[in-house]
């Protein structure tokens, strides 16, 4: 027997074959009459349809009957126990999902890292001729110092390969989180249920909803005003219409019926019965019939040839990642230069000398080569974009505990730069949990949301009790169980479901005609439904909506004790009365009418998006207010956003009445603020011009709306701007509510704000919130009440759809900039002091002073130690009292150079002190290499009689002076003198102890940077550098394990890690060490007394066009690059354009 997917999976190349049906391949069909090659056919046909081919194919196979009876199921009833045999035949809808990397495939790739391999590679022939060059005496000692440097390069492997490895698995954790909220409703054995859209099958009946991503391709049964999203499949960027069969082959007739000639353009003026997997619901809602799943789907063929993984770095990992080029630019030269001096200084030394010895010189070329190698190593700061990766997996996985999920990462960093925050007022600012608490129809009917049971004989009387039924219940889509559908039609079904009405019994007991879903654009929705009146049939509208709008078509009233009185223009005034009053109370006011049809009006004809028939002489049946309160903390959170320098907007869907009173009841609004404007859409739009395109200034154009058309047809590229952006900069500070908004009019104003250089976020939940979502500079999608299509437009998504989470990620951005500041000033210290004094020493002493496994243990504690510490620091809401940083401040700021330049100047002077005049004043004592030496010298006098130990190059082996045991001083550790005589090399290759006195400024040099380090976690010029510190234990923890491991390197290291053998360092000169650490405190202490103005001179920062610089890739040589080739989200989730806001317009 086949396996459940092989006998599915067996048909992929045949996806796209159009051959006749009865030559392919036979399958076991079971129960079932249809062939996975047919179903593929209708998709097939409809991806690369010329006017309506996939329609015909259905036509002429039977249409809807076919589909029922060839696929076992029921429109009313769904599919059976039959999953089994259906999986067989049909396959499953479950995606293969890529296994991660494993460690040593993640070790392997970062040992592609250039520079790794050449220093393996030099590592490697270092052991072997060191080895075959050293004398027997000193051979088993020769392999070490290579040894050590290829044990380094394992481990800075390693530790990438462990941060690949932490930072995919977040991110699978991410993935996961997000994948959980793809939920659909089935219909399944007469019930409807939810499941996970892996679990749907061929035959199931599913649910249609506005904003769902549609989980298979499938047929539509019944539909409402569809229209869906394509451009992820076809790469059509208009909205394609869909119907039911019938209603497709009816628009097809009538536009045959007029003599349309169809063209290459005209594709789509017959709507299609088809929908194909992984594009999106824009607007309607109805059933359809799960047709094609898995591999075989549309999305499923996508997925199987486009396995890729979309490669995304944030704008700030692009921005170090510049600075961190001409860094690692600087090292270059600076390397290059080095070696050449050695190189030069090594020639005229044989020349002058005219010798060459193979056993030496080559070895002294590698070495030459080896410093380079190091000292680019050490310069190229390719910690930066590692310590942004940090920052970021950490603040991600941070943040999903604050319940914000990121789905892209460079939010993250926006944020802490955004002035400028739109919020949308329901689920956000308030708690969505709406309930209803007044009704209106002559008098007022308070409500006891409280109550469990409610009375519904008090309200209406017994002959007007169906009719108010009807309008309640029927013209609704929302559902209790599972709870699903707009929160105010969820607040009225809960008041009848509690005075023991049955909302679904009503909905049976009526026939549906027509149903006018609610739209943003249409401010209501409607049913045409066939009832009964008085025992008679009659065919009946049903409207609710906005009710300011429903209002003005009113003409009659039908009181609650079943009176039907006209409304004269008074009647409507005080209905318009009411409505004010109720809006004051921060209620939302529904206004619900109906009318009774004769039967000959056009059901069709509209005005815009608006039907006719929804606007003439409609009833009155009541105003329903609806409560929802603020959630708690909004008030202290949009406080906060103030004392941030950022500016709240609530734009909402209200009248200005009730949007002005929830303003005002959280803060948005102060009491007693004049200046404060609340707008409606309408006029905003009407007042800065509406939105134009910036190449032709208006409102339609052929500009293409993506780069893939521009290119491809020769056009230029839609840019959106307002029509008149000089109006917009004299309104838009004083705006603070936009009421009566529509998702065109929140785009408007990202539009403006954005071209006024402030950094945007904007909240949203609808489908048609879309092209501001993706507009902003960081869109967040609600999580609970968002739609599939907002939440993937979004770049966060609140979980709980909270505003008071949009201020902790304010502050989590904020803390990225920072933490990314800190390591940069710390780095920066290292690289200019590293490469400049390795300068300095090769061309004076032609000597690596610090060894090359010395500069990479130095350059594992600034990367990935400095990166993990720095990175990890927790924000504090003292972030929250600075301003926004704008896009043009610079990263590095002139505080940070000052201490930049100071604490470098402090320590190149110590180094260089400590180099040429140790031997003055650092104490020597003696220990067990003085008996070591002594026997030696023993052996050399025996061996040689004529040996002289005072006139040897032998002579003061260990001290810098004779042997005076009251003032001993260390021994110089310089192999030649500047002049390039003998010093300390021969004493070096007869004993092979490496000098106590490199070990020291090795020493010294890494207390410096931890010290530095230290200096590093403060950026204003805090005199406490300590303070908060045990708030990160990363960091203390870090800092105590570098200094530990130091102490075990020098102190058991020997030749391995070219240190004094005879266990490294005296208790006296580890003190004078962590002294001269210290004192960096001090000098930082002292540069914070020094205004940065007397070092750095204050300049105009000009705008920053660092993101339209691309890297030269100098970096990629760097195992930094191998550490952001990961860094991906959904990589199936193709980008939803700006020019949506044409879709939802027209």
């Amino acid at each position: 027997m086949q396996s459940p997917n092989k006998s599915a999976l067996s048909h992929r190349d045949q996806a796209d074959d159009v051959r006749p049906l009865a030559v392919q391949e036979q399958l076991d069909l079971g129960p079932f009459k249809i062939t996975p090659q047919q179903l593929q056919q209708i998709f097939h046909l409809n991806t690369r349809r010329s006017t309506c081919e996939e329609l015909d194919y259905l036509v002429q196979q039977g249409g809807i009957d076919w589909l029922i009876d060839g696929l076992h199921t029921s429109i009313k009833d769904g599919i059976n126990d039959d999953q089994d045999q259906r999986i067989q035949v049909y396959g499953h809808n479950k995606r293969i999902v890529r296994p991660p990397q494993t460690y040593c495939e993640l070790l392997w790739n970062a040992l592609e890292d250039f520079t790794m391999r050449v220093l393996l590679i030099a590592s490697i022939a270092s052991i072997v001729i060191e080895v075959a060059t050293a004398d027997n005496e000193h051979r088993h000692l020769a392999w070490i110092e290579g040894f050590a440097i290829f044990v380094a390069v394992l481990v800075c492997t390693n530790v990438a390969a462990m941060n690949d490895y932490s930072k995919e698995k977040q991110f699978r954790k991410l993935n996961a989180a997000s994948e959980k909220s793809k939920i659909v409703a089935v219909i399944r054995n007469k019930q409807l249920i939810q499941i996970h859209e892996e679990q749907v099958l061929v035959g199931d009946i599913c649910k249609l909803i506005e904003g769902m991503e549609i989980p298979a391709d499938g047929v539509l049964l019944d539909a409402s005003d569809v229209k869906v999203d394509e451009s992820s499949m076809t790469g059509e960027t208009h909205s394609i219409t869909k119907g039911t069969i019938n209603q497709c082959l009816k628009q097809k007739q009538e536009l045959q019926d007029e003599g349309v000639q169809f063209g290459e353009q005209d594709r789509f003026k017959i709507p299609s019965p088809a929908l194909l997997s992984g594009t999106r619901v824009l607007e309607g809602e109805g059933l359809f019939l799960i047709c094609v799943v898995g591999d075989l789907s549309c999305l499923g063929r996508r997925r199987y040839n486009n396995n890729l993984i979309n490669l995304l770095e944030t704008p700030l990992q692009v921005k170090l990642t510049m600075i961190a080029e001409d860094i690692g630019k600087f090292g270059l030269i600076s390397a290059v230069l080095i070696f050449f001096v050695l190189m030069i200084r090594f020639a005229i030394e044989r020349g002058i000398a005219n010798e060459w010895d193979h056993s030496k010189h080559w070895m002294e070329i590698l070495n030459f080569i080896i410093l380079s190698i190091v000292v680019l190593t050490v310069a190229i700061p390719e910690g930066l974009p590692l310590s942004v990766t940090i920052s970021l997996a950490y603040s991600v996985q941070k943040m999903m505990d604050d319940k914000n999920l990121v789905r892209k990462m460079y939010a993250c960093e926006t944020m802490g730069g955004a002035d400028s925050i739109c919020s949308d007022k329901t689920g956000t600012l308030t708690m969505n949990k709406m309930v209803l608490t007044k009704i209106w129809n002559k008098q007022f009917y308070e409500i006891d949301y409280l109550a469990k049971e409610q009375n519904l004989s008090q309200l209406v009387s017994k002959s007007m009790e169906n009719l108010f039924l009807e309008a309640l219940c029927c013209n609704s889509s929302a559902e209790l169980t599972p709870e699903s559908g707009s929160k105010t039609e969820i607040a009225i079904l809960e008041y009848l479901q509690k005075a023991r009405i049955d909302y679904r019994r009503m909905r049976e007991q009526v026939n549906f005609i027509k149903k006018n879903p609610f739209s943003s654009a249409r401010k209501r929705m409607s049913v045409i439904v066939d009832t009964k009146h008085n025992g008679l049939p009659v065919k009946r509208l049903y409207i609710k909506g906005a009710s300011e709008i429903i209002v003005q078509s009113l003409t009659h009233m039908h009181t609650y004790d079943d009176q039907k009185l006209k409304l004269g223009v008074k009647d409507i005034q005080e209905i318009e009365r009411i409505i004010s009053q109720m809006a004051k109370q921060s209620l939302r006011i529904i206004c619900v009418a109906y009318l009774d049809l004769r039967g000959d009006e056009d059901l069709q004809k509209m005005n815009g998006k608006v039907y006719d028939i929804e606007t003439q002489d409609l009833t009155f049946l009541g105003l329903f207010g609806i409560m929802d309160n603020l959630r708690e903390g909004v008030k202290d959170a949009v406080t906060k956003c103030k004392q941030a320098g950022i500016k709240v907007r609530m734009v909402t869907g209200d009248n200005s009445e009730t949007a002005r009173a929830i303003a005002m009841n959280c803060g948005i609004i102060e009491q007693g603020d004049g200046q404060a404007i609340v707008i409606e859409g309408a006029e905003f739009m009407k007042e800065v011009g509406g939105v134009v395109c910036k190449n032709c200034t208006t409102e339609l154009c052929k500009c293409a709306k993506s780069s893939n058309e521009a290119e491809k047809n020769g056009t230029s590229l839609r840019v959106d701007t307002l029509g008149n952006m000089s109006r917009f900069r004299q309104i838009y500070p004083q705006i603070a509510v936009m009421a009566r908004s529509r998702p065109t009019d929140k785009y408007a104003m990202i539009i403006g704000l954005k071209e006024c250089e402030h950094i945007v976020a904007v909240t949203g939940d609808g489908t048609n919130d879309a092209p501001a979502l993706k507009k902003a500079d960081v869109g967040f999608a609600m999580g609970k009440a968002g739609t599939q299509v907002a939440k993937d437009a979004s770049a966060i998504i609140l979980m709980e759809d909270n505003f008071s989470d949009i201020v902790k990620a304010v502050m989590w951005g904020r803390n990225i900039f920072q933490s990314i500041r800190k390591f940069l000033q710390f780095q920066l210290t290292v690289n200019v002091v590293a490469v400049g004094f390795t300068l300095i020493s090769s061309a004076l002493l032609k000597q690596d002073v610090l060894k090359p496994i010395q500069m990479l243990w130095v350059n594992l504690i600034m990367d990935s130690f400095a990166s993990l510490a720095l990175a990890t620091e927790p924000p504090s809401e003292i972030l929250l009292k600075d301003r926004p940083y704008s896009r043009s401040e610079s990263i590095v700021t002139n505080k940070m150079i000052k201490h930049i330049i100071g604490q470098a100047i402090y320590q190149l002077a110590v180094i260089l002190v400590l180099v040429f005049l140790a031997q003055e004043f650092i104490p020597e004592y003696a220990d067990d290499y003085d008996d070591v030496i002594r026997d030696r010298i023993q052996e050399k006098i025996e061996e040689d009689s004529d040996f002289v130990f005072e006139q040897s190059s032998l002579y003061h082996p260990k001290y810098n002076t004779d042997y005076y045991p009251e003032s001993l001083k260390i021994r110089s550790g310089r192999f030649l003198t500047v002049t390039s005589e003998n010093d300390f090399e021969d004493i070096f290759n007869e004993f092979r102890v490496p000098s106590r006195h490199y070990t020291f400024i090795f020493n010294a040099f890494v207390f410096m940077q931890v010290f530095n380090f230290i200096n590093s976690r403060k950026l204003n010029d805090e005199i406490n550098v300590f303070a908060n510190m045990c708030n990160n234990l990363m960091f203390v923890l870090i800092v105590f394990f570098i200094i530990i491991l130091q102490i075990i390197l020098v102190t058991f290291g020997s030749l391995a890690f070219s240190c004094y053998s005879y266990y490294g360092l005296t208790i006296q000169q580890w003190v004078i060490s962590l002294i001269i650490g210290l004192v960096g405190l001090v000098v930082s202490f002292i540069l914070k007394l020094i205004p940065e103005q007397h070092i750095c001179p204050k300049t105009q920062n000009a705008e920053s066009k660092t993101l339209d610089k691309k890297p030269s890739g100098i970096l990629e040589l760097r195992r930094g690059s191998s550490l952001r080739k990961k860094q991906s989200m959904h990589v199936d989730q193709p980008p939803i354009q700006d020019n949506h806001i044409q879709l939802i317009e027209k």
